[in-house]
């Protein structure tokens, strides 16, 4: 009988020295909770967001074309001159994000510089920087990284 009580009790023992408190499974659920908002928020985000975005530069006939979820810039050029004058041109070919969960629209913004030419472009989810220079030389059309 003494063997069994103290099995019962090594049991017992045992049972609770492993089991979670009240507070450790709330912190549990907190995080999942957390993480299920995150996802949410991306996922609303994603439907709410532009894929694409058109930057105005202070040439009247040149736009920066923003791939918002992968950071790929395009040099857009009109002209009222004919097609031989219109363009459209990889400035950027590479996505800045190489984790597809972590691609969403509305990641990448460019910022104006008081260079005509220069543009700064940010990931709004981890902060890295790159310095984005447009021309009408392919030569002088390049991005650069910052950070």
């Amino acid at each position: 009988m003494k063997r069994i009580m103290l099995m019962l009790v090594a049991t017992l023992f045992a049972q609770c020295a492993f089991a979670q408190t009240p507070v450790d499974t709330l912190r549990q659920q907190q995080m999942q909770m957390d993480s299920i908002k995150v996802h949410l928020l991306t996922r609303i985000n994603q439907h709410t967001a532009q894929c694409y975005k058109l930057y105005p530069t202070d040439n009247i006939w040149t736009f920066l074309e923003l791939e918002t979820y992968s950071g790929r810039i395009w040099q857009v050029q009109y002209s009222t001159k004919g097609p031989d004058y219109r363009f459209r041109t990889l400035l950027n070919s590479v996505s800045l994000v190489w984790d597809e969960e972590e691609r969403f629209a509305g990641r990448f913004e460019l910022y104006k510089t008081q260079n005509m030419y220069n543009f700064i472009l940010l990931d709004t989810f981890d902060g890295r920087t790159w310095q984005v220079q447009w021309s009408t030389e392919a030569e002088n059309r390049m991005i650069l990284s910052i950070y």
